[in-house]
């Protein structure tokens, strides 16, 4: 009767240990999959970010590109009126455009500062590296977390718990151009 009795206790220790080592493993699975979750959160908005921030870039250079090319046609213009001599009020004319142009630049420069220190697609280039090496470092946080959280649950004991509780592994997040180092298609 004694040991019929240990054996019970034993076996209610074992079962109890088990619940919580259970109840351990989901708490981990659940801190994990929130970290997890958090640095793919981050990830979709660096890369929202980039391509916002890629798109006003665009924008300024187009508006760039806009404004120089008004300027060209006008001092072409002036310069056609200079060779044959013209007359004063037709160049004052054709000089007040140009100058109505210059203000454009200068409020152009005002809504990108970037634009005022550099050549625009200097400042492009920069723009699209920045934001490109946000969303590589973003990635690999990522990546990284993945790679702890799919570890987890393929390590022993919670190996035994993570199927059950309902949870599986993630994939990795690539690049546009990882699957060309593999050569997949």
């Amino acid at each position: 009767m004694f040991t019929r009795n240990r054996y019970v206790v034993l076996l209610v220790a074992v079962v109890l240990l088990i619940y919580l080592f259970a109840r351990h493993a989901n708490n981990v699975f659940v801190e994990e999959q929130h970290l997890l979750f958090t640095a793919s959160g981050l990830l979709e908005l660096e890369m929202k970010r980039r391509a916002d921030h890629l798109a006003v870039a665009r924008a300024a250079v187009r508006d760039y590109n806009k404004l120089e090319e008004k300027i060209h046609i006008h001092l072409v213009e002036l310069n056609a009126l200079l060779i044959p001599p013209g007359n004063n009020k037709i160049r004052l004319e054709k000089t007040n455009p140009i100058f109505e142009i210059i203000s454009e630049f200068d409020t152009l420069k005002q809504r990108y500062p970037d634009l005022k220190s550099m050549d625009p697609y200097i400042a492009l280039m920069e723009a699209m590296q920045a934001s490109g090496l946000r969303v590589v470092n973003a990635r690999l946080a990522y990546n990284r977390k993945v790679s702890e959280f799919n570890t987890l649950l393929n390590v022993f004991p919670y190996k035994l718990f993570a199927r059950p509780l309902g949870f599986h592994s993630h994939p990795f997040q690539e690049g546009v151009g990882e699957k060309y180092l593999r050569n997949e298609k």
